[in-house]
């Protein structure tokens, strides 16, 4: 094959993959703490290659159950790691891995928040069945020695992003929250503490891919696209796979 073949054929290749990819139509459910970063992550995507990108961000233990339930669903970033791997388990999903590493804020609107000490009429957290980042927080509750305490204040959003806005809007003075959503507000420092990560089980945060057909393809190209814009996670507040305190799977 002559070079202006060769050339030909690279360019037809290029014209292939780049028709492909604005054909792409992705669905794509996403824990709550990871929305505000997923936003701009999706957004940069479909710049890039003019492909459509649907969000629909809640509770990880809701959408386990709703992808469970045949939701149309391309992908789901979990909160946790133990859903994607059920999923990919139980065939109906495939390449669980590890994306991130979560960490949990303790947010109050007026001076810096100590777990030790929540004289509030109200602490908010997600729901500790449905929400990892509120099942973290009620260990590092118990773990503080602090929780029997705190117990008959505690209140619950249904998932991390009503618990956030339940501080932000003020109907709770404090809550517990991902670092995420503070560093994606904007929150200054001074209102916020990083919660001692020893008080609670590691937030390792998995994906599954659950596309078939033409679409897998579609999100396999997304998923590489997510898996390099690590700067933007670690400014957002995660941790990657293999760094410390991440496992790298």
């Amino acid at each position: 094959m002559n070079k202006r073949l060769l050339a030909a054929a690279a360019l037809a290749t290029l014209f292939t993959g780049a028709t492909a990819q604005a054909a792409d139509h992705l669905r794509i459910a996403v824990a709550a703490n990871l929305l505000p970063v997923m936003q701009t992550i999706a957004n940069d995507y479909e710049k890039q290659t003019g492909a459509k990108v649907e969000l629909a961000g809640g509770s990880s233990g809701a959408f386990f159950e709703q992808i469970q339930r045949g939701a149309p669903f391309d992908l789901f970033y979990s909160a946790d790691a133990i859903r994607p791997d059920k999923l990919a388990d139980a065939g109906k999903g495939t390449e669980s891995r590890t994306y991130a590493c979560g960490q949990l804020a303790l947010w109050q609107t007026s001076g810096k928040p100590d777990i030790h000490n929540l004289p509030f009429k109200r602490v908010v957290l997600a729901n500790p069945d449905t929400a990892p980042y509120g099942a973290a927080a009620l260990q590092a509750l118990d773990r503080s020695g602090v929780l029997e305490t705190v117990k008959p204040r505690l209140a619950y959003g249904q998932d991390i992003g009503q618990t956030y806005n339940f501080v932000k809007t003020g109907n709770s003075p404090a809550g517990f929250v991902a670092l995420s959503q503070v560093k994606a507000g904007n929150m200054p420092p001074a209102q916020y503490t990083i919660v001692d990560a020893t008080l609670y089980d590691p937030l390792t945060q998995k994906r599954v891919i659950l596309a078939e057909g033409k679409q897998l393809d579609a999100a396999k190209r997304f998923v590489a696209f997510f898996d390099n814009q690590k700067e933007t996670l670690h400014q957002a507040g995660y941790s990657l796979p293999g760094e410390t305190g991440c496992a790298a799977q």
